[in-house]
């Protein structure tokens, strides 16, 4: 069962691949799990300061947001992409699938009008979420799905999912801000991401995400993985978000 909460995540740059330039990282992210009766509401916010082996300095900004409906048939989604206070991409639109497991279609309005079919068994983002969860609890050790959040003007990801041994939470220390009890007593799992082209299942993915997860859907640690460089993600503060009254 997913709480709905506020996570907030201090980033720093993990590794920094040969040529790819990068030095130093730093930044946060905010991601908000959102109740909202017949959906659910995902918001993120990532800034970052990039530092370049040549001394050069730039930041960026990208927001996420998504409304997707609880019998995982509807997503409606938001991306906005700023790097240095000018906006470098922004997507929006929304997605919807005949059944689940059945065919479907997005369509964007931004940054221009196109829509295109998405394949059977395609899933969206939570509901993706949600089947992870129910396969580590389940003693699954990989999984592989085809998953379309709007992030991208294509279609959908092949998601390949590898998840380790269960462990019993602990309280972190230094401890997290916030409303700790919801990390406490419940079952964790580390599970690894990697995201493919549509189509393309080559050697390399696009990108990595690694996840320290939690049985209720919250992430005490990631790490994001984007070939030449990674960034590591640590939960400093969580809150409990309220359940509305349905």
């Amino acid at each position: 069962m997913l709480v709905p909460n506020r996570a907030t995540y201090e980033m720093k740059l993990a590794i920094a691949r040969p040529n790819s330039g990068i030095v130093e990282v730093n930044g946060n992210m905010v991601l908000e799990t959102v109740d909202s009766c017949d959906g659910w509401e995902i918001r993120q916010r990532i800034k970052l300061t990039f530092l370049r082996s040549d001394g050069d300095e730039f930041e960026t900004d990208s927001s996420f947001t998504s409304y997707e409906s609880k019998d995982g048939l509807q997503l409606r989604f938001s991306v906005r992409n700023v790097q240095n206070d000018e906006v470098e991409e922004e997507l929006r639109g929304r997605a919807d699938l005949d059944s689940l497991g059945g065919k479907g279609r997005a369509s964007f309005t931004l940054p221009e009008v196109r829509s295109f079919e998405l394949p059977a068994g395609t899933l969206f983002p939570t509901t993706h979420l949600a089947l992870i969860l129910k396969h580590a609890r389940e003693g699954d050790k990989t999984a592989s799905y085809k998953v379309f959040d709007g992030a991208r003007l294509d279609g959908a990801f092949q998601v390949n999912a590898v998840i380790s041994r269960p462990s019993r939470a602990k309280p972190r220390t230094p401890a997290v801000r916030g409303d700790a009890g919801l990390l406490r007593n419940q079952p964790a799992w580390g599970v690894r991401f990697a995201f493919f082209a549509s189509g393309d299942q080559g050697a390399q993915p696009e990108y990595e995400l690694a996840l320290d997860l939690l049985g209720n859907g919250i992430a005490r640690s990631m790490l994001l993985d984007y070939g030449d460089f990674a960034v590591d993600a640590h939960l400093v503060q969580i809150q409990a978000l309220p359940r509305p009254k349905c």
